[in-house]
């Protein structure tokens, strides 16, 4: 942070409200393809997008809370996240569907209205989340939740028929994203997920149960039906930037191979001396060498 290297990933076109501008990006104006060079550096090490509070899923939650967030959820979530003082969660993936659309998302968001109190509405979410990453780090305090729209409950029959019926027949209009408290009541972490074995502790990939939990119209990002909006407004220049760090990682992992290559020996030559082996190394250079440009044209 000292250096200027810190809050990297902000986007050009939507910048800070005022009371956050001390928060900015010290190197500003950065596009999508020149923070992905950033990114391949980064990843090259566990540490550095933490370091450069560069982090995912934090970047994603942090753009999304500045270009869609009201003024309150801004300056409660997103001025501390670019401080760097919490870290968040993002729950999207269910164990039930195919989450890789996100119109297949089934966790529930249940609208109420009541009439004994001038027409306030609250809502409850319900469902199960999995792959949450980050979501088991102790300084996990917010989480932005993908749900679909009910107007099941008997208050909203009335008024909103005819809105109801129309967002249940969008495919793309059915979805929203609540900004929820990670210690609200009805969050629970289940279990920490592995990935080759690994459970990432501290950050971790949470199976997440959301049962019964009450928000206010505060905790909507944009409006009604807009969360599939949301969605690929974070995935796009996230899939850029989390494949430069992947690239950043590869070939890390490439140099290491290379130096184990040459300081192991079997049947008497180093491994780089076998034909097979140097097969597998140029093909591993051909593979490094080709993503971060093919990944590089895509965010041009």
């Amino acid at each position: 942070r000292e250096l200027g290297l810190w809050n990297l990933f902000l986007p050009t076109k939507h910048p800070l409200p005022a009371n956050l501008r001390h928060l900015g990006p010290y190197i500003p104006n950065l596009s999508v393809r020149e923070y992905g060079v950033l990114c391949e550096i980064m990843g090259r090490s566990a540490l550095a997008p933490e370091a450069c509070n560069c982090s995912a899923p934090d970047t994603g939650n942090m753009e999304v809370l500045l270009q869609f967030g009201s003024p309150s959820q801004q300056t409660k979530w997103l001025g501390p996240l670019l401080d760097g003082r919490i870290r968040s969660a993002f729950l999207m993936t269910e164990p039930d569907v195919a989450s890789s659309d996100a119109t297949n998302i089934e966790c529930q968001l249940t609208k109420i209205i009541d009439n004994n109190d001038n027409n306030q509405v609250k809502y409850v979410l319900n469902g199960r989340k999995w792959w949450s990453t980050g979501a088991m780090d102790p300084r996990c305090k917010v989480a932005i939740v993908l749900a679909r729209m009910d107007y099941s409950h008997p208050s909203c029959r009335a008024e909103l028929a005819g809105q109801a019926s129309s967002k249940s027949k969008s495919k793309h209009g059915a979805h929203t994203m609540v900004v929820i408290p990670m210690d609200a009541p009805g969050v629970k972490l289940i279990r920490p997920l592995t990935v080759f074995g690994y459970d990432d502790a501290p950050h971790g990939h949470a199976e997440v149960a959301l049962e019964d939990v009450e928000l206010t119209s505060d905790a909507i990002l944009l409006g009604e039906g807009r969360g599939f909006t949301i969605a690929q407004a974070r995935l796009g220049p996230g899939r850029v930037h989390h494949c430069m760090r992947a690239v950043g990682l590869a070939a890390r992992c490439y140099e290491l191979m290379l130096e184990r290559s040459m300081s192991r020996q079997t049947f008497g030559k180093f491994l780089c001396e076998h034909g097979n082996c140097q097969e597998m190394i140029a093909d591993s250079a051909t593979d490094v060498n080709m993503a971060p440009f093919m990944t590089l044209s895509c965010a041009a």
